[in-house]
C-alpha cells in the first residue's frame, strides 16, 4: 500500500516536471520567435541610456564622487528593461486565455499551473538574456563595471524583481483576460521606477520627490543594486530584500487566487 503509494507521488512528480518541461519549450520558442519582445526592451534601454547619459552625464559628475553617471543609470536603466521584458509572461498567457488552449490544458491535465509555470520560466530566460545583451551594450557606450561579479549580482537582484513582475502580469491575466488591464501591471511598475533616485541620490533631491522616493520600495531595490554593482556597503540591502520577498509572495498568492477564480468561473 505504501509503496504503491510512492510510486504514485513519484510518477505525479516526474509527469508534471515534463509537462513543465514541454510548457518551457514552448514559450521559449514563442519569446524566440517573436523578436520584438526582447529587441523593444533591449532598445528601449539603450535609448534612454544613452540620452541620459549623453545629456545629465556632467551634471551627474558634480555630485557622484569618483563613480561615472552611466553606472549610477545602469540599474534603474535595466529594471525598467526587466519590467517591460517582464510583462511578456502576460501577454502570453493572455494568448493562451483568449484562443482556449489554457482552459483546454487544464481540463486536460486537471491544472493549470504547469504551462504557467512554463511561461514564466521562458520569460525569465528571455529577460536574462536581454539584461546582459543591454549591459553589453552599456560597455560599448562607456560603462565600466567596478567588478564583474558586482555586476552579475546587480543584474541578479532586478532578475527576482523581473520575475515579481511576470507573477503579477501572469495573475491579472488570468483573473481579467483583458489585454488593458494586464498591460498596466508593466505600466505601474515602470512608472513607480521614475519616483525613485533617478538621476540623482535620493539625499540630493528635495521636496515632493524626496518624500515620494522615500516611501517607494522600489527605490530600495535600485539603490540596492546599485551597491551591489559599486561593491560598497549594501545599507539598503535588508530593506531590498524585505521588498523582494514581499512582492514574489503577493505574485504568486495572486496567481493562486486568479487560478481558483478561473476554475470557478470558466
Amino acid at each position: 500500500m505504501t509503496t504503491t503509494t510512492v510510486s504514485t507521488k513519484t510518477t505525479r512528480r516526474a509527469g508534471t516536471f515534463s509537462v513543465t518541461a514541454a510548457a518551457t519549450l514552448r514559450s521559449l520558442r514563442a519569446v524566440f520567435r517573436s523578436p520584438a519582445l526582447l529587441i523593444a526592451p533591449i532598445a528601449q534601454s539603450l535609448f534612454f541610456l544613452l540620452v541620459y547619459a549623453g545629456q545629465l552625464g556632467n551634471v551627474g559628475s558634480g555630485y557622484l564622487d569618483d563613480r561615472s553617471f552611466i553606472a549610477f543609470l545602469l540599474p534603474l536603466i535595466l529594471f525598467t528593461g526587466v519590467a517591460t521584458g517582464a510583462g511578456a509572461a502576460g501577454t502570453m498567457t493572455l494568448g493562451d486565455i483568449t484562443s482556449g488552449y489554457l482552459d483546454r490544458l487544464r481540463m486536460a491535465h486537471g491544472t493549470a499551473a504547469p504551462f504557467l509555470t512554463g511561461t514564466l520560466v521562458a520569460t525569465l530566460v528571455a529577460v536574462t538574456v536581454q539584461a546582459l545583451l543591454t549591459t553589453g551594450g552599456a560597455v560599448l557606450v562607456g560603462y565600466r563595471p567596478a567588478d564583474a561579479a558586482g555586476t552579475l549580482g546587480m543584474i541578479a537582484l532586478l532578475l527576482v524583481l523581473g520575475v515579481a513582475v511576470a507573477l503579477f502580469g501572469i495573475a491579472v491575466a488570468v483573473r481579467t483576460a483583458s489585454s488593458s488591464t494586464t498591460g498596466l501591471v508593466t505600466l505601474a511598475f515602470f512608472g513607480l521606477s521614475f519616483f525613485t533616485g533617478v538621476f540623482a541620490p535620493v539625499e540630493e533631491l528635495s521636496g515632493w520627490m524626496r518624500a515620494i522616493a522615500t516611501v517607494n520600495p522600489l527605490t530600495y531595490v535600485i539603490d540596492a543594486a546599485r551597491q551591489v554593482e559599486a561593491g560598497t556597503v549594501l545599507t539598503a540591502g535588508p530593506l531590498a530584500a524585505a521588498v523582494l520577498v514581499a512582492l514574489v509572495a503577493a505574485g504568486f498568492a495572486a496567481c493562486v487566487l486568479a487560478l481558483g477564480h478561473a476554475r470557478r468561473n470558466r
